[in-house]
């Protein structure tokens, strides 16, 4: 096809064409080439050796394949002849030019199979290609953008135009409805956030509070070692603790992501950023702490 294709746009001389041909069957074979390009070019199948693009709407020729008998494994053709032994000469020729005749129309029969096969699957191969073609059309005709792009005039009341014009207003309505809640979804983020540090702030307080007290429980409880030490005693209370008294930070409020890359508010955490930074020292101290009670 693409041989035919490239002969329609670019025609060979009949002197490249007749190269290799004897002189006497060069003028009928330039004849018969041009006889066959003009059918084609009247028939449906004119789209094959035109220069034109073609388009998924054009429809190759359809191959409708001819049955072919397989062949008989118990009995060969005419092999009742062949064994009769020749009573002559001229016999004996016969039966080697049938032997013959059956070798090659077993070949033929081989090519023709394989070239049939080879039609249908080249079909199908159309088919599917033709319909990929078709949907990419289809999805560059519906595809959004400026309604009037190619500056051609248009009339205003046609069906397919007012139909684009519905598509085109229902688009920019779901764009923009779209748009309304990635900007909600940015003010829950604004206010999640805004409350977490509020929490982390009230959270780092209480904790100060509570290690302040307990640093003076501590300093207390020393200066009865000191004086129970003095005297031969032992204290009269343990050390005190700082475990299970501190609050453990406020998990900070996850955005997952949704198909526009749009956090949305979710209760996990995050990588930490400035204020958890803070609040990691803060539990790191604690954690120190609680090591040197124990």
């Amino acid at each position: 096809m693409h041989e035919v294709h490239q002969w329609a746009e670019h025609p060979r001389s009949p002197e490249s064409d007749n190269k290799g041909i004897a002189p006497e069957h060069q003028g009928s074979l330039a004849s018969y080439l041009d006889n066959s390009f003009q059918m084609v070019r009247s028939s449906s199948a004119a789209f094959l050796v035109s220069s034109s693009p073609i388009q998924s709407t054009s429809t190759p020729p359809t191959f409708i394949p001819v049955p072919i008998s397989p062949y008989s494994r118990k009995k060969a053709r005419y092999s009742d002849l062949l064994l009769v032994p020749p009573s002559n000469v001229v016999e004996e020729e016969l039966q080697n030019s049938v032997r013959e005749l059956l070798a090659a129309n077993k070949e033929q029969k081989s090519l023709l199979i394989s070239m049939q096969s080879s039609l249908v699957l080249n079909g199908a191969y159309c088919d599917l290609v033709r319909g990929q073609v078709a949907a990419q059309e289809e999805s560059k005709k519906s595809k959004k953008g400026k309604l009037v792009g190619d500056g051609m005039p248009r009339l205003l009341t046609s069906k397919d135009f007012v139909h684009r014009v519905v598509a085109f207003q229902k688009a920019a309505e779901e764009k923009e409805a779209e748009m309304k809640k990635r900007r909600a979804t940015k003010a829950e983020k604004s206010t999640a956030m805004s409350q977490w540090k509020e929490l982390e702030k009230a959270r780092k307080a209480e904790n100060a509070a509570i290690r302040a007290r307990w640093q003076e429980d501590v300093k207390a409880w020393e200066e009865e070692c000191d004086r129970a030490k003095a005297h031969g005693q032992q204290p009269s209370w343990n050390k005190p603790v700082l475990k299970g008294q501190l609050f453990s930070p406020v998990p900070k409020p996850a955005f997952a992501m949704n198909e526009q890359e749009e956090p949305i508010a979710g209760p996990s955490r995050l990588p930490a950023n400035t204020d958890s930074d803070e609040s990691e020292s803060e539990d790191s101290e604690d954690e120190n702490d609680l090591v040197d009670d124990e």
